[in-house]
This record gives C-alpha cells, structure tokens and sequence, in this order.
C-alpha cells in the first residue's frame, strides 16, 4: 500500500489540505514538521479518518471537527480524500477513498463513502437503501481491509511518545496478542483449520448408522459449540477488561500520582448523604407510630382482648332482649312518665273530661307501683342504655393490631440503623479524597484488573472444556464395515495439516523476527548496543511475549528499561511485524523521537527510519529532528518535506515546501 495524496476540506485546523506524499523507491521518508498545536496530529488523524471514518456521534461532535473559519462561509461540511495504491491478487490497483460529513435537517449528522478503484465506482450513504448500503460497504471494507485492517494500524500508525508504553507491566502482551495471527499471517491457516474442522464434525453426523449414535454426536456437538460461544463471549469480555485497563492506565498512574476526580467524588457523597437522610426520616416515622401505639395501647390491646372475652355474654345480652321485646319499670324514669301523664290529662280535659283536679305526680306514681307488680323482670335488666350501647359497640367493632408492622419495622431499622454509621464512615473517607488522600477510579481501575485474573482463569478453563469435548468427539467414527470414503478420509487429514501449516509459519516466522530483531536492537538501542546475543519470542500466540539476553547470559529485563529504551524496542518490535507480516502498509510516526536521548536519535535517524517501510511518512517538531544537525543524516532517503504553519487569526493551517525553511537537495 502506498499513500499518494491527502485532501481534507474544512477539518480541524485544516480548511482546504491538498497534498501529494507519494515516495520515491530509494527515497521512502516523507518529513512532515511543524510546531506544537500546528497541525501534525490532526494530519494524521485526516489520513486516519479517510481510511476508516471519523464515527461522528453527535451535532456537537461534528462542529468540533469543523473547521471554524468555515464558519458562514462555506457550505459545514467536511470532506477526507485519500489517494493510495494497493496490490490485490499481485495487481497494482489505484484508489480514491472520499468521505463526507455533514448535518442533515434534523441536524443529525450523516456519512457518504465512494471509492473509486480504477474507474469501478462504490458508493453509499445514509440515504442510501439499507440492502444496496450493505453491499456497497462491504466491498469498500473488503478493499480497505485488504490494504490495512483497521485493528492492525495501530500497529503501522502510532505515536511514538506511547509506543513506550506498550511495554509498561507487561502491557505489550495485552495490546498485540488479540491481532498477533492477522499480522503474521497464521490466522488464515487456523480459520482453514477450523472449516476443516467443522466439515470433519458435520460429514461424520451423516455417516452414522445409528440413529442413538447420531443424536449423541450431535448433543455433543451443540455442547461445544454452546461451550465454544462461551468461551468467546469470556474472550469478548477479557478483550473489554483489557481494553479498559490500558486505555485507563494513564489516568490511574495520575490519580495515583495525586490527581483528583472531585466532580464525581462529590456526586457519591451526595447521593450517600441523600441516603443517610431518607434513613433519619424512615427513622422518625417509625418512631411516631411506635408512641402512637404506645399511647393508645388500651384501644389496640386491651379493647380487642376484653371484646373477645366478653363477646359471648354480650350476645346472650341482646339475644334475651330481642327474643322477649319486655322492659322493666325501672327502665322507665320518673321525669318522663310525669311528662307522657301531663300530656294525656291536657288532651283529655281539651276533649271536655273534667281533669282539672288530677294530681299528675299521684298518677305517676300510681303508674309506676301498678308496674312493678306486673313487671316481668329480666336476667340482664341491670344495664343502663348507655351501658347496652357501649356493650353493642364493644362487640361489633373492628380491631386492628399495628404491633406486628411496628415490630417489622422495628427489625428493619436495626438493621439500617446499624448500617448508618457505615454510610457515615464512607461519606467521611469520601471527602478525605476530594482533599487527595484517594479516588475511587483507583479501586475500580484495580478491581478491573482481578476481573482480568478472574476472567483469564475462566477463559483457561472453558477452553480446557471444549478440549475435552473434542476428545470425545473425535471417538466417534465410521463404521469398520464400510467402505473406505476418501472424501471422509481428506477431510480428516485436513484441519491437522492446516494446523501444521500455521505452527511451521509461526516457527519460521518467529526464528526471522527474533534474528531481525537482536540485529535491529544491536544497531539501534544505544543503552546495549553489540551486546545482545539473543532474542526469543514465545510460540504461544495467546500468551505472547519476547525476552532479551546479554552476551553474558543474563535476561535484559523489559520492565527495567528506561523509557527511551522501553520505545525503541517497540519500535523494533513493531518494524518486525511489519517486514513479515503479510501487510506491507505505509509506516506513520507521530512525535517521532518521543523521549529519546541523543545517541538513540542518532541511531533512529541513521539505521532506523530509512530502513523501516517503502513509504514512512514522519511527523516532527524542530526540537525532534533538528534542521541543522538531524535532517542532514537521513536526508539521502526522503521524498518530499513539508512544514505546517498555523495561523492563529484564521484559525488555519497553511503548508509550506521544506522543513522549517530547509529545503533537501
């Protein structure tokens, strides 16, 4: 792959970029340099963008990309061309990849792709049928994927002030083992493997005679395969864990380096202050129903117990009254038979009876002794109304006990009482961080990494179980008495073949890196240069690693490296995979020199860079490789120099032939 010319319309820094980075065969560097904010990362990452999209998420997101002096004078939209050539099936095909972005009348942002592969034109976008997009784009991923896969550009396009990094507790294993096949080439051997296979499993369910035995295979079958998925999915969810671990690991060792998150430890405290006051009010309320209850306790207890007692005798009560409908005298009072008497004499002396001389008391009372002595008394007659009343209520009321919800409430309080002083100790050890004693980043960037244990044991094991399965697959068989199948027979001579094919790559691949590396290492890390003996790469590709040896025998421990060492292996490292892989991309190096010492950029600019690709595009301020002392030692092998200039008025960046006003001969 060969990157000719870069065009990027209205993006970041650049308003209109048109540049032809095309290198010549003996002169394989393009020297890009310019000035810190000036615009080399945002080149790099228009190259990177008109690869493999910029994945705009947001209108907002979009007017950061855009350019500001676009701003009411150009249609808002942005625009990455990328000119490059690329052979397919060993024929040299020319492309041009355009991408463009802008907001739609729902101010949503939308994409259109179109690639042009010598005159064949793929296109798609948002607009575009969901069928007809599909198609189109898995064509433009197809040729983009046959260039550089996206996963494997990091790989080709970094930045070498984190290529150090790599290497940081072990952290190189991590980063490049999930793409270390693709790389090198054996992933194809082991997909073929796999299809063999596969093919194997399905052609041997058809052949068995027996139908017992035929269910049997296949219930084994789909518990690998179940197995199989699951072991992908703990793959998949390592990968994430990883992947959290190394894209924060640079905000754990500032935290821990005494950097404070206080917008979130502030939210926690918050939200625990937010409990501990819903606690105190369910506290309060239980307390109110508990003196509640308390102060009413003969009407919740006492009431229903009397009321069950006596329930019996009260129904005899009212059952001898309204079975006999009598009353006794004494029910009746003095003050109202006088009254009903008087009423009666009034009436009868109005009718024309001569009453005048009746003594109403004297009647009242002669009432009353005539009364008495026909009186029927009653077992019950004791009673005053107001006592039967009182007796009709107590019996007929509905009782509720609160004191088994009191009681519950009671055991639960206990318990968040008890757990009070908790949130009030984690409030307390919370505000001790914002003040730089601790983050809480800090326990889950840890926590992660015993997930990462934890889901690394996990993985072992499933992979041991789908291992085991396969064992008793593999006694299943065509019958003795058959004839021979031969297509039965390449098929199972087929996934070990495809096997040995990856290990034999991998031997012979892994005894090249290792060789160009201790050359390459000999030759560039200044701190042991001619002192290496050897250098050996594991020949497990999922617990990849490399060590270094002194010609004295000791191991040259990676993790005691200084940073600028730490960065040439990885460049090393990674100029190996490129010269064996089965990708031959462009190499792009941000902040080339990173943090190296004068002797190790010497040893870069001399042995290094004009070795490293056919096409190795280096982007560089006048502090990393100097126009008066660097350029003159790698001049003999670059193309073209250029210079990006920043004008902080227009809020552009114009580019300019040269490297800082040096033009190479």
């Amino acid at each position: 792959m060969l990157i000719k010319r870069i065009k990027a319309k209205n993006f970041k820094t650049y308003l209109d970029l048109d540049l032809d980075i095309s290198t010549e065969p003996d002169r394989p560097i393009v020297l890009i340099g310019g000035a810190n904010g000036g615009g080399k990362t945002t080149f790099f990452d228009a190259i990177y963008g008109a690869l493999y999209g910029l994945k705009i998420s947001t209108s907002k997101h979009f007017k950061e990309l855009l350019n500001a002096g676009a701003l009411g004078v150009e249609d808002e939209k942005i625009q990455l061309e990328l000119h490059f050539s690329g052979k397919v099936l060993n024929q040299e095909q020319s492309y041009v990849l355009t991408r463009t972005y802008m907001l739609n009348p729902e101010s949503k942002p939308v994409e259109s792709v179109r690639l042009n592969m010598n005159g064949t034109i793929f296109q798609y976008g948002s607009a575009t049928p969901i069928a007809q997009r599909a198609e189109q784009e898995a064509q433009v991923n197809k040729i983009i994927k046959a260039n550089l896969p996206e996963e494997l550009s990091r790989y080709f396009l970094f930045d070498a002030m984190e290529a150090g990094s790599l290497l940081k507790e072990d952290r190189l294993n991590r980063v490049i083992k999930e793409n270390i096949e693709n790389v090198m080439g054996f992933n194809k051997y082991l997909s073929l493997a796999k299809v063999s296979e596969k093919l194997t499993q399905d052609y041997t369910a058809q052949r068995l005679d027996l139908e017992k035995e035929k269910k049997e295979y296949l219930e084994l079958i789909t518990h690998k395969n179940k197995l199989t998925e699951d072991h992908n999915l703990k793959k998949e969810e390592l990968q994430i864990a990883l992947a959290y671990s190394v894209s924060n690991k640079e905000m754990y060792d500032k935290l821990k380096a005494g950097f404070n998150q206080e917008s979130t430890i502030n939210n926690k405290i918050g939200q625990l202050e937010t409990d501990l006051e819903n606690l105190y009010k369910r506290e309060k309320l239980y307390k109110d129903e508990a003196g509640e209850f308390v102060s009413n306790i003969e009407n919740h207890i006492c009431l229903p117990k009397l009321a069950s007692s006596f329930k019996n005798e009260i129904s005899l009560v009212f059952k001898e009254r309204n079975d006999t409908g009598s009353y006794s005298a004494e029910q009746i009072s003095n003050h109202l038979l006088e009254e009903v008497i008087s009423k009666a004499i009034n009436y009868l002396t109005e009718t024309g009876y001569q009453l005048s001389g009746v003594s109403v008391t004297e009647v009242s009372e002669i009432v009353l002794k005539r009364l008495k002595e026909t009186d029927t008394r009653l077992k019950y007659d004791f009673f005053e109304p107001a006592e039967l009343r009182a007796l009709e209520k107590l019996a007929s009321e509905n009782y509720n006990n609160p004191f088994p919800g009191v009681q519950q409430k009671k055991i639960e309080m206990d318990i968040s009482i008890a757990n009070a002083s908790k949130i009030e100790q984690q409030i307390r050890d919370l505000k001790a961080q914002v003040s730089g004693n601790d983050f809480s980043i800090l326990k889950a960037y840890e926590d992660n990494e015993s997930k990462i244990k934890r889901l690394e044991s996990e993985e072992k094991d499933l992979k041991k179980e789908v291992e085991k399965i396969q064992k008793k697959i593999h006694t299943y068989d065509i019958p003795t008495n058959e004839e021979p199948d031969p297509k039965f027979e390449l098929l199972k001579r087929l996934q070990p073949f495809f096997e040995k094919v990856a290990n034999t790559l991998l031997k012979s691949k892994k005894e090249q890196i290792q060789s160009k590396m201790k050359e390459d290492l000999n030759s560039n890390l200044a701190a042991y240069k001619d002192v290496i003996s050897r250098v050996e790469l594991s020949e497990d590709l999922k617990d990849l690693n490399f060590s270094i040896y002194h010609k004295s025998g000791n191991e040259i421990y990676l993790s005691q490296l200084n940073t600028a060492s730490t960065q040439v292996v990885v460049q090393v490292l990674l100029k190996a995979l490129h010269e064996y892989g089965d990708y031959d991309p462009p190499v792009m190096i941000d902040t080339v020199m990173g943090v190296l010492d004068e002797t190790s950029r010497s040893t870069l600019l001399e042995n290094y860079f004009p070795e490293l690709s056919h096409q190795t595009i280096l982007l560089s301020s006048d502090s990393e490789i100097r126009p008066s002392t660097d350029l003159v030692k790698i001049e003999p092998f670059i193309s073209k120099t250029f210079t990006l200039n920043r004008d902080k008025e227009l809020q552009k960046t114009h580019i300019a032939e040269g490297y800082f006003n040096q033009h190479i001969n």
